[in-house]
């Protein structure tokens, strides 16, 4: 089984991502299939309870599989613009699956919302957003609270955690200013969180190498509970 820069797994099957080929293994390391049906894709996600796997390129691209068929299910093109390296996530229910996104401007990003049957956008938040930037998104798989990292362009209020309401999908609490103390461990491990914790993404990204000390677990939501703690 290849070493691959971003992986996936669940109880059936193992998933390397290497940037042009997608590789599918059995739970034993037997390879079952390899598709390349697009550039730059590093990182894949299964949808809850199901062998339905998301993968994000950073190309612009979004293709989705049914892995009991070794079918692609849907490739969508997002933009054409590189560097789209920002967080995604189903929702614990599989109902959705959120996408951050920079269709239009690398500085700028929205939230995408799709539907997880047909993978159509029911969604499109903070289109047009100029000040806040998403990084990325977490949920809690207790009660399905959604959370995000981020930063402000302007305004002096640098680096941000917020929960976001997913019935008005609106931000319904942000920090801002949130230290580097904290937001600079908590952003590199979702970082490699988001390559499935592989050892060659760490080895190979001198951001994770330079962070042997604080690349520990830490979630979205124990940050922004420390800041809610202190208001």
């Amino acid at each position: 089984m290849r070493k691959c820069r971003g992986e996936a797994r669940n109880d059936r099957f193992i998933i390397g991502c290497n940037g042009a080929t997608v590789f599918i293994y059995d739970k034993d390391g037997t390879e079952l299939a390899k598709f390349k049906d697009f550039p730059y894709a590093y990182r894949a996600v299964f949808k809850p309870g199901t062998n339905i796997l998301a993968v994000k390129s950073t190309a612009g691209y979004l293709g989705f599989y049914d892995l009991d068929s070794l079918t692609l299910i849907k490739k969508i093109v997002v933009t054409r613009l590189g560097a789209q390296d920002e967080g995604f996530a189903f929702t614990p229910d599989g109902k959705y699956f959120y996408n951050i996104e920079k269709p239009r401007h690398s500085a700028r990003t929205q939230l995408g919302i799709y539907e997880a049957e047909s993978f159509t956008k029911v969604h499109t938040v903070f289109e047009g957003e100029e000040n806040m930037v998403l990084e990325y998104i977490e949920f809690d798989p207790e009660n399905s609270a959604c959370y995000f990292t981020g930063f402000f362009h302007h305004g002096n209020m640098g680096n941000m955690i917020a929960e976001f309401d997913t019935e008005t999908l609106t931000m319904s609490r942000i920090f801002t200013n949130v230290a580097v103390s904290d937001c600079g461990p908590l952003n590199a491990y979702k970082k490699w969180e988001s390559y499935g914790l592989s050892q060659k993404k760490r080895e190979n990204d001198f951001r994770l190498k330079n962070r042997k000390e604080e690349l520990r677990p830490v979630t979205i939501k124990e940050v922004f509970e420390k800041y809610q703690s202190m208001t």
